[in-house]
C-alpha cells in the first residue's frame, strides 16, 4: 500500500513540476494575427458573393439592353419595308401593328433627312414637325442616336430616339422594370463603348460617379479592406456597341452587421487560442518526454546493454562499453540520443548518469573482479564532468563493489571549444584516483591532437566514420592513415568504433597490431546473461571466425 502511494505521489510531483501555465502574451501573440486573417477571410469571402450578384446584376442589364436594341432594330427594319406614303393613316397602322409585338419599344415614327419627326404610331401626324436637335451619337447598331430628349413628345418627359433609315423608335421606359438589383448600394450604367456616352443610369450612382467608373482602370488590390474602397463590374457584349458597368460602393466587411462581424471575432479569437494552444500541446510533446523521463529517473526504470570491445589481433573480448537504454510504458523504446539530449538540455543528465553508473558497476563487478583486465567503459558529458559531486560518487561505488579504478575507462566527447577548461580540470582529477580516460569521437568536431598533451588520455576512440572508410581512397581514409603515424609512437590505446567487415580489422591491425575494436561485425549491445556466455566462449579468437565473416560477406 505505501508502495502504490508513493508511486502515485511521485506522479502527481511530475504532473505538477510540468504543468505549463497559460502565457497571456503569447495568446495574444496568436489571437491578433488571426484575427487580422478572419477579417481577410471573411472581406474576401464577402467580396466574392458580391462579385458575383455584381455580375448578375450588370449581365441583366446587358441582356435587356441587347434584347430592347433587337426590337428596335426588328421593328424599324420593318418600318422601312412599309410601301405606305408616310405618316399617311395606313401608314401609322402600319407602324401600330409592328409596334404591338414589341414590349420593349414604346413608340414607333417617321423622320426626315434633316432630323424632323413627322409622325409616331403613339401620337399619330403632328401638326407641324418637330426638329430634333443637331448632335447625335453614330454607332454601328443605328444610324443616329438621341441621348434623353427632355420634353420633346411632352413635357416632363426624357425619352432616347433611335434611327435606321427613315424611322425612328422610342424604347420603353418601362424595360428594366422588371429587373432587380441585389442591394441597396449598387448600380450601374449602361454607356457608349468607342465614345462613352451615357445612355441611362440605374439606380443610386451620381452621374459623376458613373463618369469615374467608365473612365477610371480596375482596382485590383479589392482583397485589402480599404475604406473609400468600391467594386466594379463590366460586360461589354459581342456585336454590340454598348457596355454596362456596375458598381458596389460598399464592400466586404464595411458592408457587415454587428452580428458578422462578432462573428468574424470569434473566430479570430478561437483560431488564434487553437493555434496557441496547439503549438503548446506540440511542445508539451517534449514536456511529456521530460514527464516520463523524470519519472523513470524516480523510479530507476533506465538500464544498460553492454557492447563487447575486442583485441583485434587475438580476438579476445577485452572489455566492454555499457550503452543507456529506456524502454518506456508510454512512449515505447525511446532513442538514447533523445533521452540523453533531453535530460542534457533539462539539467538531469548527472542524476541520470549516476543512476546508470551504479547499475553498471554492480552488473560488472563479477565479470571484474574475475578479470583485473577486463574493463568497463562509461559515458560522460560535460555537465557530469562539471559536477563537483560526481567524482565522490563514483570512488563510494567503485569501493562498495570492490573494483580496480584502473579497470573503468571514463570516454569524454569535446562538443565546442568553451568547455576546454571544464574538461581538462576533471579528467585530470580522474586520471588521480587511478581511473582511465577516453577521448571519445577522436578526429571529429573539436577532438584533435592537441587534446593528447592537454588531458593526457589513456586511450583514444577512432569514430566509425574514419573506418568505414577504409578502401574508399576519400580524404577520411588519408586522416586515418595520419592518425596511425602521429598516435603510433604514443603510449595511447587505440580503440576502433563501428567495424564491419574483415577487410577493416585487417587494415588496423596492420598499422597498429595492439588495437581494439567494436562493431556489429563481433556483437551489437548485449546483456549480462549474453554477455557471460560470449566471455566464456571467446568465440572471436577462433580462426575460423574472421574466415567464416568473409564468406558470409561474399
Amino acid at each position: 500500500m505505501l508502495g502504490y502511494v508513493r508511486k502515485k505521489s511521485i506522479i502527481l510531483d511530475i504532473i505538477l513540476s510540468s504543468l505549463v501555465l497559460p502565457s497571456w502574451k503569447n495568446l495574444f501573440f496568436f489571437i491578433l494575427p488571426f484575427l487580422c486573417i478572419s477579417i481577410f477571410l471573411h472581406h474576401w469571402s464577402a467580396l466574392s458573393t458580391e462579385e458575383k450578384n455584381l455580375e448578375n446584376y450588370v449581365n441583366g442589364i446587358a441582356g435587356r439592353t441587347a434584347q430592347t436594341i433587337f426590337q428596335m432594330e426588328t421593328s424599324l427594319a420593318l418600318a422601312n419595308q412599309s410601301k405606305a406614303p408616310h405618316c399617311s393613316p395606313e401608314d401609322i397602322n402600319t407602324l401600330r401593328r409592328i409596334l404591338v409585338n414589341y414590349p420593349y419599344v414604346e413608340d414607333l415614327g417617321r423622320i426626315s433627312d434633316n432630323n424632323e419627326v413627322t409622325c409616331s404610331a403613339f401620337w399619330g401626324a403632328f401638326p407641324e414637325p418637330k426638329k430634333l436637335p443637331d448632335e447625335y451619337i453614330e454607332d454601328t447598331n443605328f444610324q443616329k442616336t438621341w441621348i434623353d430628349i427632355d420634353g420633346f413628345f411632352s413635357a416632363n418627359q426624357q425619352r432616347s430616339i433611335f434611327n435606321i433609315g427613315d424611322a425612328f423608335s422610342v424604347s420603353s421606359p418601362a424595360t428594366f422594370l422588371a429587373l432587380s438589383r441585389y442591394s441597396q448600394k449598387t448600380g450601374s450604367v449602361l454607356y457608349n463603348a468607342s465614345q462613352k456616352h451615357i445612355y441611362q443610369i440605374f439606380d443610386d450612382i451620381t452621374y459623376q460617379q458613373a463618369r469615374n467608373i467608365i473612365t477610371m482602370p480596375t482596382n485590383h488590390f479589392l482583397w485589402i479592406p480599404i475604406p473609400q474602397n468600391f467594386l466594379t463590374f463590366t460586360f461589354c457584349p459581342q456585336y454590340y456597341e454598348f457596355c454596362v458597368t456596375g458598381m458596389d460602393t460598399k464592400i466586404g466587411v464595411y458592408d457587415m452587421s454587428a452580428w458578422e462581424w462578432l462573428q468574424i471575432a470569434i473566430l479570430g479569437i478561437l483560431s488564434g487560442s487553437i493555434v496557441s494552444f496547439g503549438l503548446t500541446l506540440f511542445k508539451s510533446n517534449r514536456r511529456t518526454l521530460m514527464y516520463r523521463l523524470k519519472y523513470a529517473l524516480k523510479v530507476n526504470d533506465f538500464y544498460s546493454l553492454y557492447q563487447p570491445k575486442i583485441h583485434l589481433k587475438t580476438g579476445k573480448i577485452v572489455g566492454v562499453e555499457a550503452l543507456a537504454r529506456w524502454d518506456d510504458k508510454e512512449l515505447g523504446s525511446v532513442s538514447p540520443d533523445v533521452f540523453i539530449h533531453c535530460a542534457e538540455e533539462n539539467q538531469l543528465i548527472t542524476m541520470l548518469t549516476k543512476k546508470l553508473i551504479a547499475k553498471n558497476l554492480k552488473q560488472m563487478k563479477p565479470f571484474l573482479n574475475k578479470d583485473p583486465k577486463f574493463s568497463l567503459s562509461i559515458n560522460l558529458s560535460v555537465q557530469d564532468l562539471s559536477d563537483q559531486s560526481l567524482l565522490n560518487f563514483v570512488d563510494n561505488h567503485v569501493r562498495k563493489n570492490g573494483i580496480n579504478t584502473e579497470q573503468i575507462i571514463f570516454e569524454v566527447t569535446e562538443r565546442s571549444a568553451a568547455q576546454n577548461n571544464v574538461l581538462k580540470r576533471a579528467t585530470k582529477q580522474f586520471l588521480r584516483k587511478g581511473y582511465k580516460v577516453s577521448l571519445d569521437d577522436f578526429g571529429t568536431g573539436f577532438s584533435n591532437l592537441s587534446w593528447l598533451t592537454t588531458f593526457e588520455p589513456n586511450e583514444i576512440k577512432i569514430d566509425k566514420m574514419f573506418v568505414q572508410s577504409i578502401g574508399t581512397q576519400t580524404v577520411s581514409q588519408i586522416a586515418l592513415n595520419g592518425i596511425f603515424q602521429l598516435v603510433g609512437n604514443l603510449n595511447v590505446a587505440l580503440v576502433f568504433e563501428g567495424i564491419e567487415s574483415v577487410e577493416e580489422i585487417h587494415y588496423i591491425i596492420r598499422h597498429t597490431p595492439n588495437a581494439i575494436g567494436q562493431g556489429w561485425l563481433y556483437s551489437k549491445a548485449i546483456n549480462t546473461a549474453e554477455l557471460q556466455l560470449l566471455i566464456d566462449q571467446q568465440p572471436y579468437m577462433e580462426t575460423s571466425f574472421l574466415e567464416h565473416q568473409k564468406q558470409a560477406r561474399r
